[in-house]
């Protein structure tokens, strides 16, 4: 019989202290794994729609918090800019494509993006995050693109048509604009991306949209005076074509404009100049989000790994204080194996690898422990970000992990084999 096969048997024989070791083991490993794929997996995405567009401007404030909400679509805009100010960019010699977005309105919590048609046909890098699924893209006003989750948790098919409400976030106290139904005319394919939570409209919508809200209010509120005003209307032949025109340009503001240049060499000297010259405000989109990462999530990455490995050291003292007393249980066998011509360099590897069994396992079950655990968080972070997170698949950060804790668990079995190497033979036959 082998030295791996009596290891085995041996650790079978206490079958409870063993599970509970392995368990305390898979804990940690579990942790560890997780913690490690998730932040690969969140700051790879994060990166990869980061970087889909070289700069976002918009109005003027918090430039993460720009970044946040119109490429992720997490966070509450800045502000609205003129729509001239995106004119100029987009006629800028170092601009290759630039897109408009405008927000305002949602629909069961899911954002209402007016932005323009070119936008659909937009392929970052080997991406494709709008190609369709069904149905075909807008092409005119109250026509809408929904996101694959949007359709599948609202329920809305091509041909459905609904309601926007005024807000970015699901409330009953919410103003909703009956006025201006969308028709459901296409529905994304499920790219794991924000989009995944977007409806997608003309811009022109959202103007319609806010322009018919302004009008109604300052309807209310001028009512009071059309009469004193009627007088001088019928003085003034021009006033009703003036009037048309302003209303033909009210409301077309954007919240932001999405930003491709022809080298991202340019981004900075570009984010310079919009920042210095104009009245709007220019980020980076992929700085921002490392520097989020560095900041906050980095930390907290650093937390649950610390907390990860100390559940592992403490696994480990679990190794050495078992097989400890394994061997204090179990000396009347070694002193039989010795007589039978172990030497003691077996016996010292017998209890190497019962420690190395009970470490293998417990990082095979925190393997499971740690798939399981990003398979919750992936339909919590499906459902809040967009983002699907994979299984966990081996990477080099999870094989130095594995292979530290391969480490913690031999060198915890060092002591318990020393003790079963310089134990006295002819003592422990004699007190049989």
């Amino acid at each position: 019989m082998s030295l791996w096969s009596i290891a085995w048997r041996y650790l079978w024989n206490r079958k409870l202290t063993t599970a509970l070791t392995i368990l305390s083991v898979a804990l940690g490993v579990g942790m560890i794994s997780a913690v490690l794929t998730l932040r690969e997996e969140t700051q790879r995405r994060f990166e990869e729609e980061g970087q889909a567009f070289d700069i976002v401007v918009g109005s003027k404030g918090n430039p993460l918090q720009l970044v946040l909400s119109t490429v992720y679509f997490m966070d509450a805009p800045t502000g609205n800019m003129d729509y001239a100010v995106f004119e100029s960019l987009k006629s800028h010699e170092d601009v290759t494509h630039a897109f408009p977005i405008a927000m305002g309105d949602s629909y069961k919590g899911y954002r209402i993006v007016g932005t323009s048609r070119e936008l659909m046909d937009f392929a970052p890098g080997a991406r494709s995050p709008y190609t369709l699924a069904e149905g075909r893209y807008f092409e005119k006003a109250q026509e809408a693109v929904l996101g694959a989750q949007v359709a599948r948790d609202s329920g809305l098919k091509v041909g459905s048509v609904f309601v926007g409400t005024h807000g970015l976030v699901q409330s009953s106290f919410a103003e909703s604009h009956d006025d201006h139904p969308y028709t459901v005319v296409g529905i994304l394919n499920l790219s794991g991306s924000p989009n995944d939570r977007a409806i997608f409209c003309d811009i022109q919508s959202v103007w319609d949209v806010h322009s018919h809200c302004d009008a109604d209010h300052d309807h209310d509120s001028d009512s009071d005076h059309d009469h004193d005003h009627d007088h001088d209307h019928a003085e003034d032949p021009d006033h009703d074509h003036d009037h048309a025109h302003d209303h033909d340009h009210e409301g077309q503001e954007v919240t932001a404009a999405l930003i491709k240049l022809a080298s991202p060499a340019l981004r900075f000297e570009f984010k310079d100049q919009i920042n210095k010259h104009s009245n709007a405000m220019a980020a980076i989109p992929i700085m921002e989000i490392q520097k989020l990462y560095e900041q906050l999530l980095g930390t907290a990455k650093l937390v649950l790994l610390a907390i990860g490995y100390l559940v592992v050291a403490i696994s480990s003292l679990s190794i050495l204080i078992g097989l400890y007393m394994a061997i204090l249980q179990r000396r009347r066998d070694l002193a039989i194996m010795r007589a039978l011509g172990a030497t003691r360099g077996e016996i010292f590897g017998a209890v190497i690898i019962e420690a190395f069994w009970v470490t293998v396992l417990g990082i095979a079950a925190g393997w499971f422990m740690g798939a399981l655990t990003c398979v919750v968080l992936n339909h919590f972070l499906v459902t809040r970000i967009g983002f699907h997170v994979p299984a966990i698949h081996m990477t080099a950060d999870l094989v130095s992990a594995y292979s530290a804790v391969v480490l913690m668990g031999l060198i915890a079995g060092i002591l318990p084999a020393w003790q079963a190497y310089r134990s006295d033979v002819a003592r422990d036959l004699a007190e049989l």
